[in-house]
């Protein structure tokens, strides 16, 4: 049986095992490491402990949620937010009630209307399964990143911007 529970900074270390397993045994070509991961989960911890939430089965550690509440033009949003289940444990539908127990908190304190995320088009899942649970695609959205010396370089020899 899964037990959601509020985290602790007890659980960041598992956590960021956790989130470093399962992200490294899919190829969308991100090398997490624990210290990386570590990093991540603590600055996510820190930014909004009251909606960061563990998934416990048979009393071990086995998943998380976690996001920020952000106003913007329409209410409240969800942003800057991770899910992850120990690969060994998904597929039972821990992640829904993850996700569940953010949003009726999330909603209850900070009356948000959406929660506004990534996920990776490499794979059906994720986003088939964000899919099945009413998520929708922003079709005239992209996501960018842009590697910052490469950025400065351009713009130092491009003067013109």
């Amino acid at each position: 049986m899964v037990n959601l529970r509020q985290a602790t900074k007890k659980d960041l270390r598992i956590l960021s095992e956790i989130y470093t397993i399962a992200y490294n045994s899919i190829d969308i070509g991100e090398r997490w490491t624990s210290k990386s991961a570590y990093e991540l989960i603590e600055f996510l911890y820190n930014d909004q402990p009251d909606l960061f939430f563990v998934a416990d089965e048979e009393d071990k550690v086995v998943g998380a949620i976690v996001a920020t509440v952000r106003p913007w033009w329409d209410g409240n949003h969800l942003i800057e937010g991770e899910i992850f289940v120990h690969p060994k444990h998904q597929k039972k539908g821990i992640g829904v009630k993850l996700i569940e127990k953010l949003f009726t908190t999330a909603k209850e304190k900070y009356s948000v209307v959406s929660w506004d995320t990534y996920t990776h088009k490499v794979y059906k899942n994720p986003l088939a399964w964000y899919k099945s649970l009413g998520f929708e695609e922003i079709k005239n959205w992209t996501m960018i990143t842009g590697n910052i010396s490469k950025v400065l370089k351009i713009i130092k020899r491009n003067k013109t911007y």
